[in-house]
């Protein structure tokens, strides 16, 4: 049987081959595929504003962008101020979250930052979905590695640009 660090090496290496053959939003996508969770997004910040540079939705797969929110309204904006994992099973019985916006509309996820090694943050890694998740299905640890090789390897967009007026 395959140790836990053999597992995260081995799904790491899968993540950077995917990466390479056929793009960052592809795998993402395999990094979802083992967990139950709906949704996977790498999210920027601008100013007060949170929007995903890159989405997959596992129930859409053609969608590709989400609306822009205050960041206050994400729970990214925990990993980015904690500096590290921000994790919930579910919104509504996580006390850290009363109050909270996005309580009632996201009640699972698990981020993680993505920082350069000055401790900029450019984003963060996330899992979430509209229903309670049990977070241990998700290797934060290989969260974490994806996070540093996204940096590492300039693979995280830029904040999304808003569409052109009267774009279609």
């Amino acid at each position: 049987m395959e140790s836990s660090a053999d597992g995260t090496k081995a799904r790491f290496s899968a993540f950077t081959s995917i990466l390479r053959s056929s793009g960052l939003r592809a795998a993402l996508a395999d990094l979802l595929a083992p967990t139950d969770y709906r949704f996977i997004a790498i999210f920027r910040f601008q100013g007060d504003r949170a929007n995903a540079a890159v989405y997959y939705d596992r129930e859409n797969p053609h969608v590709l962008t989400t609306d822009e929110v205050p960041a206050s309204a994400t729970y990214c904006s925990f990993a980015r101020n904690d500096r590290g994992a921000f994790v919930t099973a579910d919104a509504m019985q996580d006390e850290r979250l009363a109050g909270h916006v996005a309580r009632e509309h996201v009640r699972a996820y698990c981020g993680v930052p993505i920082m350069t090694p000055e401790g900029e943050i450019l984003g963060t890694l996330c899992h979430y979905d509209l229903v309670p998740r049990d977070p241990s299905q998700i290797d934060l640890a290989l969260m974490c590695e994806v996070a540093s090789a996204l940096e590492q390897g300039r693979h995280v967009p830029p904040y999304p640009s808003a569409p052109a007026p009267g774009a279609a």
